[in-house]
């Protein structure tokens, strides 16, 4: 089979050749000797005797798989244009089945579960897809790669937060200032020293990171007030 390249993978290489220095979800990619220097962000400054050369055949497998062997998650690219990014009451109100209950969420709810599971410490990709008018995600803040529509870990975010709030179980509990600064110095820790072994789609453990930054967001009105520790 002969291989052909998207109009999007096209439009990337062309953008590249401009001499325009391009971060696409965990790489980097600049114009260097006529080719194209491809890096994870991590190692953009990184001298070129300390990385190992790649061939380009064995790419792909590279692009599958992390160093545990696990399969990468959220790989997307998407050329846009007449491409629409769809609303989250949109997206919710069609889902069926165990994610029926989903669209019940309120929207203060929804934008929790929204800016938790989008973390940038969670997903690289930039969120164009809104919860009623509040504002998406801006180019800062994530790669130049978008996100349409609410993926599938959003999703099951949504339906355990709608499945918790639809429950009678609730308590209460005091905490002093010192002991809400511990609390969020334990968040920190929890997000940025993960267990490695932990499966990003298993969001049945209670130390995902995803579920971490849901209580987070919970409890974000009377934590200290300062900018969010990003891990990653």
């Amino acid at each position: 089979m002969t291989p052909t390249a998207t109009p999007a993978a096209l439009a990337l290489w062309e953008l590249v050749r401009t001499g325009v220095h391009v971060r696409f979800g965990p790489l980097s990619l600049s114009w260097q000797n006529a080719g194209v220097d491809l890096r994870q962000c991590q190692d953009a400054a990184a001298a070129d005797g300390s990385l190992r050369s790649v061939d380009t055949p064995d790419l792909r497998a590279l692009a599958q798989l992390d160093a545990l062997g696990r399969f990468r998650p959220n790989k997307a690219a998407v050329q846009t244009g007449s491409a629409r990014a769809v609303s989250w009451q949109e997206f919710a109100d069609r889902q069926r089945g165990m994610y029926r209950h989903v669209s019940s969420l309120l929207e203060p709810e929804a934008e929790q579960v929204a800016r938790a599971g989008c973390h940038p410490g969670c997903c690289l990709r930039r969120r164009l897809w809104k919860v009623g008018e509040r504002e998406c995600e801006a180019p800062a803040e994530k790669t130049m790669v978008p996100c349409l529509e609410p993926c599938a870990l959003v999703l099951e975010l949504a339906r355990r937060e709608q499945k918790a709030s639809a429950s009678d179980e609730r308590a209460q509990v005091t905490l002093n200032q010192g002991e809400l600064a511990l609390l969020d110095r334990l968040f920190d820790l929890a997000i940025g020293t993960g267990d490695p072994l932990l499966r990003e789609g298993d969001l049945g453990d209670p130390l995902n990171p995803r579920r971490v930054l849901m209580l987070r967001e919970k409890l974000l009105p009377w934590l200290p007030m300062r900018e969010w520790t990003r891990p990653g």
